[in-house]
């Protein structure tokens, strides 16, 4: 029995966003430690701050929450509830940081951020995944874009 069909869709309907978002800004308050550890470290050290570092942490806490989500999607001990509720997270990363360093050139941003979006969609659709990782992608790319379109900063 597939572990799609052991919750409700209206359970998925509520348990992606709430879920999502708690993981989502545990995933960031991650970053900006780890962030903050090394610019506290640098510090101690008496490191001046160079122009390369915020770029190279930003980059650095990308790759450790991508990798950790690729690791929490690749296993088996997750239903795909679960799997999908957690993919809330690596669609942000994605999309948070192209934003990041994309954010003066709105056209190359929301090109890029649409190749991504496409990128998993075709993932998702070529593994044939229940339509729950469909609803957490698509929440977490169109909370995204209302918030592009808005001005609404992060």
């Amino acid at each position: 029995m597939s572990s799609t069909k052991s919750f409700s869709p209206i359970v998925a309907l509520f348990v992606i966003p709430i879920v999502g978002f708690i993981l989502l800004n545990i995933s960031f308050l991650f970053s900006a430690v780890i962030r903050y550890s090394f610019y506290v470290l640098f510090d101690a050290l008496n490191f001046s701050p160079k122009q390369w570092m915020p770029i190279f942490f930003h980059l650095l806490t990308a790759f450790l929450l991508l990798l950790t989500s690729f690791l929490v999607l690749r296993s088996k001990r997750f239903g795909d509830l679960a799997k999908a509720t957690f993919c809330v997270v690596p669609t942000a990363v994605a999309l948070v940081y192209v934003g990041i360093f994309l954010s003066n050139w709105p056209i190359p941003l929301y090109i890029l951020s649409a190749i991504i979006v496409g990128i998993i969609i075709f993932y998702l659709y070529k593994n044939n995944k229940p339509w729950i990782y469909y609803y957490s992608v698509g929440l977490v790319s169109l909370a995204l874009l209302i918030m592009m379109i808005l001005g609404i900063d992060i």
